[in-house]
């Protein structure tokens, strides 16, 4: 797979969608997730910081009502200062209960029935205990303190227990959590804009690409621009190389046509001057010798004909890469077979040269016999048609180490080594018998190249030409 069609795979789906949408749906969600995680812990910040703050001020009120507690005659006495009640009003809303318990837990002073009881507390309390209950339909922030008298007649541990209504701390809470939320919302808004329009930013060099591509014409063969973007440029040069394999093939399908056009018109050329001659003769019978010509250049231009279409239905079929294990041995039994049955009117003998085991390969049936068959009739039209030598023509199938080879060999005139490589081309013609289309060893190369294997020409050991497909082990095949 070419990285231009990785890069369409990557993007494709089975419905259309914005990639700007998806990137800033994704985003959103994102933040949106991220925004409430904060705001738990906006929350919990808040509720600790309300509950720090006026905490400060239970603990300061119950110290300074805990000065007025002393020993006095011999008792217990409860002097509160003013001065604790002027802290507590710094929650001017909010309502203030207490209770003083003396040493033996007797209750001395303020509310009996506060939720919070001396005797669910510790004996000693070194540190103040905070605790949130609900009084009066009103939930309500209590600390119990304690303070020891040491006095000879009063020995123990005094305790008061201070609540006070929630509604000025909530009140801080609440604006503590708006304000931080709002400026999350602030700051997530900001990032989402900033985010679009990096997001804006980030997509431009595809409506650039888009820009030029369409201002350009499919057959320009000018590259697009070299881009500095390290992200873009990938795409940049997989687009132009793409473009340029697209220009390659289209190049080479139009000399393909234009030769096969100018083969056809020969051919076509040649029948139709034979046949005005035979028509201007004079004689009211048709000479024998030119319909002999005719019955020639017709089956010349059948033959080219056919090898145009089988050249195309390769090259086609190579395209798709469509393969599947073959048995190598089974193909050439049956192209040898037909070509048996389609030259048995001729002295030509057929040799078959088996392997050892059976050689399976990658392939395309249709492609390997349409290929097989142009070399073995190649071998037939050049081979050795001597009255005194008959034409011989070994078919051989080899495993070797490094690949599979299958040898097509005649005892012809052979080509000279100098001009082997010419003879790969389309319609080049060499050797002693140019009437041939010149198609069939291009034909079998085409094949070759199709298979990731190869087609070489060399000098046969019967003493003609020997072609040797060399075709890749199945697993050497897969990992191309």
């Amino acid at each position: 797979m070419s990285t231009i069609e990785k890069i369409l795979a990557l993007f494709s789906s089975s419905e259309e969608y914005s990639l700007r949408q998806r990137m800033l749906t994704r985003t959103a969600l994102f933040m949106c997730t991220v925004l409430a995680i904060l705001s738990v812990g906006v929350w919990h910040y808040a509720n600790t910081s309300a509950d720090y703050s006026y905490d400060r001020l239970l603990s300061s009120a119950s110290v300074t009502m805990l000065d007025g507690i002393n020993v006095a005659k011999n008792q217990v006495h409860i002097d509160l200062p003013y001065s604790a009640f002027e802290i507590l009003q710094l929650a001017p809303d909010d309502k203030v209960y207490y209770a003083i318990y003396g040493p033996n837990a007797d209750f001395l002073s303020g509310y009996a029935d506060l939720p919070v009881k001396l005797t669910d507390q510790q004996t000693d309390l070194i540190e103040p205990h905070y605790a949130l209950h609900t009084y009066k339909g009103k939930k309500v922030r209590f600390i119990v303190r304690q303070k020891r008298l040491s006095e000879r007649s009063v020995a123990g541990n005094v305790t008061i227990i201070l609540g006070q209504t929630t509604l000025a701390r909530d009140a801080q809470m609440r604006d503590t959590l708006y304000a931080a939320l709002t400026t999350l919302m602030v700051v997530m808004g900001t990032a989402l804009l900033v985010m679009w329009i990096a997001i804006n930013r980030a997509l431009s060099p595809l409506n650039w690409l888009s820009s030029h591509l369409k201002t350009q014409s499919p057959m320009d063969k000018q590259n697009l621009p070299t881009t500095r973007m390290l992200e873009v440029a990938p795409l940049t040069q997989a687009i132009n190389d793409y473009r340029q394999q697209w220009l390659s093939a289209l190049a080479a399908m139009r000399d393909f046509i234009a030769d096969a056009s100018h083969q056809i018109r020969t051919a076509q050329a040649t029948t139709k001057a034979q046949l005005e001659i035979a028509l201007t003769s004079d004689n009211e019978q048709i000479d024998k010798n030119t319909i002999n010509e005719i019955y020639k250049d017709h089956t010349k231009l059948t033959r080219l004909t056919n090898q145009l279409l089988a050249h195309a239905t390769i090259v086609h079929r190579g395209d798709r890469q469509t393969f599947y294990v073959l048995s190598m041995q089974k193909i050439l039994q049956d192209v040898i077979t037909q070509a048996v049955r389609d030259y048995a009117h001729t002295d030509i003998e057929f040799e078959y040269v088996p392997p050892h085991n059976d050689v399976q390969i990658l392939g395309d049936e249709l492609v390997l016999k349409e290929a097989l068959r142009n070399v073995i009739d190649n071998a037939v039209q050049h081979g050795s048609h001597t009255s005194n030598t008959t034409a011989i023509i070994r078919i051989s199938l080899h495993h070797r180490q490094e690949n599979h080879q299958v040898w097509v060999e005649d005892n012809g005139s052979g080509i000279p080594e100098s001009m082997m490589s010419q003879a790969l081309e389309r319609f080049v013609k060499v050797g002693r018998n140019t009437q041939g289309s010149g198609l069939g060893l291009a034909i079998a190369q085409s094949a070759a190249l199709t298979h990731r294997g190869q087609l070489s020409l060399s000098k046969s050991e019967l003493g003609g030409l020997a072609v040797c497909f060399s075709f890749p082990h199945i697993m050497d095949a897969n990992d191309a």
